[in-house]
């Protein structure tokens, strides 16, 4: 396997992570790049999955084969759904027509004062305990039947990547 190359993407999931948690806190923005991102994170992430097994040296590949099966089965419960479900919503949004995600409009509350949000800043005027609402828009996957965040999610799974990398490389088969 060759470990610069999934360091690589392991910094390249990590980047589009850090897109998807900056376009949420945008306010009356298009959902499109948000989309864009998620799509690239979940390849990224497929790519680190797929980076275990050398194809050119079959015994050295069945050893690492063998190896992550063995990394897979000690995930717990929580861990294995949500590794299984971005596997599952990387197939869908590549082979299928996009991911399992969800919109949902939140509002952020705005206290009277200067807010710098990522999309402009918003001045709000009003007496002390008064608030104003802006509509962001939230993502979300439903995974297990329990609806999550998308980009907690994805913190989630990349530390999991993260920790297969890591432990692969402090084992080296």
């Amino acid at each position: 396997m060759n470990v610069e190359r999934v360091e690589k993407k392991l910094r390249e999931a990590r980047f589009f992570l850090k897109k998807m948690s900056d376009h949420e806190r945008l306010a009356f923005e298009d959902k499109e790049p948000f989309d864009f991102y998620l799509s690239a994170f979940l390849s990224a992430g497929m790519s680190i999955r797929g980076a275990f097994h050398v194809r050119q040296d079959r015994k050295r590949n069945e050893v690492i084969r063998k190896w992550k099966g063995d990394w897979e089965a000690r995930l717990t419960p929580k861990e294995e759904r949500l590794y299984n479900f971005m596997h599952t919503d990387r197939n869908h949004e590549v082979h299928e027509g996009g991911s399992s995600r969800t919109v949902k409009t939140e509002n952020r509350e705005l206290g009277p004062g200067v807010h710098k949000l990522a999309s402009g800043t918003n001045e709000v005027f009003g007496l002390p305990g008064w608030s104003s609402f802006i509509p962001t828009p939230a993502y979300y996957f439903t995974i297990d039947g329990t609806e999550r965040k998308v980009t907690e999610a994805c913190g989630e799974y990349v530390a999991l990547l993260e920790r297969i990398v890591t432990d692969f490389k402090g084992q080296t088969p």
